[in-house]
């Protein structure tokens, strides 16, 4: 992969949550304290249960943030792309990580290690009220799982999935999954299979056109 310029991170930076209310020169000093890695496609960051040392911002790529049930079974709770953060939490709070995370793409990383971050809120107070939002944020979102996966059937949780998706490409007519159907029905905590048999569902209704992985949506109020 090609070295991404130092302009290129700090603009990475600023589009986070975590980091967006920080000035030019925060932002800078923020950078000198994270480590740049590389990874693979397929590469694990880090395991669930290990102790958090770090965050990790995502400059480019994509990861899968899940966990595997006693019988096997891959629930994938988030799915992070350039822009976000993961880790953070479990981080600031010395809590063991709930989660596992792995590379879908090659990935670049910003590692921001605890010691030097702790160093660095001393003297910024408006970076600890910036990560506190973000970290609120991502509580609401967590909520939002948990209440998809515990009080709506997988039509509802589809239907939801397919309006959100088409609301982040900024595409609100014809769009590309942002993943595999495999792994979307993993996210939804139901099977590849229920999930087709939903999406021709909805098709046969007039509500959605399947492609492949392009989704049309033909009738929005239905959904």
């Amino acid at each position: 992969m090609s070295k991404l310029t130092i302009s290129e991170k700090i603009d990475a930076l600023r589009g986070t949550p975590l980091f967006s209310g920080l000035g030019e020169s925060q932002l800078h000093e923020l950078l000198q304290i994270c480590l740049n890695r590389d990874f693979p496609a397929g590469a694990h960051i880090v395991e669930q249960s290990e102790v958090a040392e770090s965050f990790y911002v995502i400059l480019r790529g994509k990861v899968k943030i899940y966990n595997v049930s006693p019988a096997g079974d891959e629930q994938i709770l988030h799915m992070y792309e350039a822009g976000d953060v993961f880790a953070e939490a479990a981080m600031l709070t010395g809590v063991k990580i709930p989660a596992r995370v792995v590379t879908l793409t090659d990935t670049t990383l910003l590692v921001v290690r605890r010691t030097a971050l702790k160093s660095l809120l001393g003297k910024n107070p408006d970076l600890a009220l910036a990560m506190m939002g973000s970290m609120a944020m991502k509580l609401r979102e967590f909520n939002q799982l948990i209440s998809q996966l515990s009080l709506q059937d997988v039509s509802a949780r589809v239907a939801g999935a397919i309006l959100q998706q088409a609301r982040q490409t900024g595409n609100e007519k014809t769009f590309q999954l942002s993943q595999s159907k495999k792994q979307l029905a993993a996210q939804l905590g139901t099977t590849p299979e229920t999930l087709s048999r939903t999406l021709k569902k909805f098709k046969t209704a007039g509500i959605i056109d399947v492609q492949g992985a392009a989704i049309t949506i033909l009738n929005k109020p239905a959904l």
